[in-house]
């Protein structure tokens, strides 16, 4: 995964949308440990649980993760946006135009 640099300092989960093919990418600060998330998702289940959606900003859901990291063991979520590594620039323009049209 290729971390998203966001020029907003604190982007939205909402924002997903203004760069095409991103996930939302939940890693461990100990150790490193990381995974990848369907923006999508979170936000519906964040939804059913009422606990927010498009507008809770990406920063605030590593502080909601409750499980522990499978790599140490410990609890120090960091989450931000990221693009696939197999995602191209022309992938990444090719959704765009996608999902404009």
């Amino acid at each position: 995964m290729r971390p998203r640099p966001i020029p907003t300092t604190d982007p939205t989960l909402g924002d997903y949308r203004r760069y095409p093919g991103c996930r939302l990418f939940l890693t461990c600060s100990l150790c490193g440990w990381s995974k990848s998330y369907n923006p999508e998702r979170i936000i519906d289940r964040l939804r059913e649980l009422r606990s927010g959606g498009h507008a809770t900003q990406v920063g605030q859901i590593a502080r909601r993760v409750g499980w522990n990291c499978p790599g140490c063991g410990r609890v120090k979520w960091r989450s931000d946006f990221a693009w696939p590594a197999n995602l191209d620039e022309r992938e990444i323009k090719r959704l765009a135009n996608r999902y404009r049209n």
